[in-house]
């Protein structure tokens, strides 16, 4: 479903109303009803007529327009401001002081960086032209293109540094206006008539957007500086695509769309982070949607001979072919065909291409202009070798930088060539299998992690010392036991139990785990 827009008029046309208007032309959410300067000279107004968007010289022949919802004061005038509140009409908001000034701070520093990088690529180009004249002109130019790129880099830095500030203050009096509505919502504060309960939701519905947006610059900025934070485990990309799909199915049959979802049968599973992948396929399956207009949407999950290929494909606008490699530059709003068509942040792209490869993955786009677009994103597949060292180097890891412990328990299968003859392999197996199970329901709650081998099990405690291990492992021993008798295995199969703590017993732990990893 799209959105209602919402219907701005600015007065006030000066360098905070101009820079207003350049920050919010291309928002698909917002449209600038007109824009309102007594001099009729004035700088935004001769840019708004250039944009087309209705002007004048008093806003009173603005205010008869009864589409407009919100009036912003970019004057900087409280008189303006008391003026402006006691003409508007009843159903028309008007921008509080703090809220115009934020916007008229936000709108002068996008304008000042943008112009600053402006500037600063232009003297690169310019010094780019020296540098085939001579070799000392070469070497001179080349330590100014250093300094410039350095320059570069730091305003890129103040900017991100700067987004990132914002958001984080603009989040919680977003978190109270919205409280704030909600109560009134509610009838907690007094009824409200039918005509008011819609403002009301459209003002939650902008409140909610512009936190999503709040949101995915604070990503940004946190994978930019490094920041992020991937808290992998053991999760199954199915049920992640499901969740997803789910998630988006009420919104693709308000649009007249089928969502398709592609899984095999058996579950597929990842060492990945829950959390960021459902980001990842929820920003692919969201664009896609953004973009598609009939046919449906396909999300799919297939397990490869060394990796796990996810894709959503759509049957949208498609994109050029020259606009292809734009896609996941952040910012970047990319017009899937000629015209205006719709635009977003240009951040979601951006996003799920930095989580995919800090999950060691890859993706990238198949699209062809009106046939519609697919986005493939590829996953390390799970094995048990590789998840039981990436266990081991996050429990010393961990061990490391909390100056705490790590302890390792190994239990194998006592005197394994004579136990085969006495059971069969694939007994063995499942034997195993449940025994891992025993292991899992014993350490979940400690976080501590089991794995299957060919003839053992292993279990990471991390913050467990060798006190801990002595006293887990009386418990771990009568629950395998326990486990053993109700198979009727005691007698045949006799587990043997192997410990080692890091950093106290660091040799002891080397060679166990030399062991446990064949090598």
């Amino acid at each position: 479903m799209v959105e209602k827009q919402v219907h701005i008029l600015i007065v006030g046309a000066g360098r905070a109303g101009s820079a207003l208007i350049k920050m919010l032309q291309d928002n698909p959410d917002v449209k600038i009803a007109g824009v309102v300067d007594k001099d009729d000279q004035a700088p935004g107004l001769k840019l708004a007529g250039q944009l087309k968007i209705p002007t004048a010289t008093t806003w009173k022949m603005m205010m008869t327009d009864n589409s407009i919802n919100e009036v912003i004061n970019a004057t900087g005038s409280d008189e303006v401001h008391e003026m402006l509140l006691e003409d508007k009409p009843k159903h028309v908001l008007m921008a509080d002081g703090a809220v115009a000034k934020t916007l008229w701070f936000l709108a002068k520093e996008y304008e000042t960086v943008e112009q600053k990088i402006k500037e600063a690529e232009e003297e690169v180009k310019a010094h780019e032209w020296g540098v085939q004249k001579t070799n000392e002109a070469i070497k001179l130019l080349y330590k100014e293109l250093e300094e410039k790129n350095r320059e570069l880099q730091e305003l890129d830095r103040l900017k991100s540094e700067f987004i990132s500030t914002v958001s984080h203050e603009l989040r919680t009096p977003l978190a109270i206006t919205k409280e704030g509505i909600t109560l009134i919502q509610d009838g907690v504060l007094g009824k409200i008539n039918e005509k008011q309960a819609k403002v009301l939701m459209t003002a939650k519905e902008s409140i909610d957007r512009l936190a999503r947006l709040i949101n995915s610059l604070l990503d940004i900025s946190k994978i930019e500086a490094g920041n992020i934070e991937i808290k992998k485990s053991l999760i199954s990309v199915t049920e992640v695509a499901k969740q997803v799909a789910s998630f988006f199915e009420t919104k693709a049959a308000d649009k007249g769309l089928k969502l398709r979802v592609n899984l095999p049968e058996s579950g597929v599973n990842a060492y990945a982070d829950n959390d960021k992948i459902i980001q990842v396929f929820t920003n692919l399956v969201g664009n896609a949607l953004k973009f598609t207009d009939k046919g449906y949407i396909a999300i799919s999950v297939e397990e490869k001979k060394d990796e796990i290929e996810c894709s959503v494909e759509d049957t949208g606008k498609g994109v050029l072919k020259e606009d292809i490699p734009k896609m996941f530059v952040k910012f970047q709003q990319i017009n899937r065909v000629h015209g205006d068509g719709e635009r977003g942040t240009g951040l979601g792209l951006s996003i799920a291409k930095s989580i995919v490869e800090l999950h060691g993955g890859e993706i990238w786009v198949e699209s062809e202009a009106g046939k519609g677009t697919k986005i493939i994103f590829t996953l390390p597949k799970y094995a048990d070798d590789v998840l039981l060292k990436e266990y081991i180097n996050s429990g010393i890891e961990e061990a490391k930088k909390n100056k705490s412990k790590m302890s390792l328990m190994v239990l194998s299968i006592e005197n394994y060539a004579k136990t085969k003859k006495l059971v069969p392999e694939e007994k063995i197996y499942f034997a195993l299998r449940g025994v891992e199970n025993v292991l899992k329901d014993c350490f979940n709650h400690t976080g501590g992690a089991a794995l299957k081998d060919s003839h053992e099990c292993i279990v990471v405690l991390p913050n467990s010392s060798k006190q801990d291990v002595l006293t887990a492992e009386g418990r771990l021993k009568q629950a395998v036991d326990d486990y053993l008798a109700r198979e009727q295995l005691a007698d045949k199969i006799k587990m043997k139990f192997r410990c080692a703590t890091y950093p106290d017993e660091a040799s002891n732990c080397e060679e166990l785990i030399k062991a446990v990893m064949g090598k």
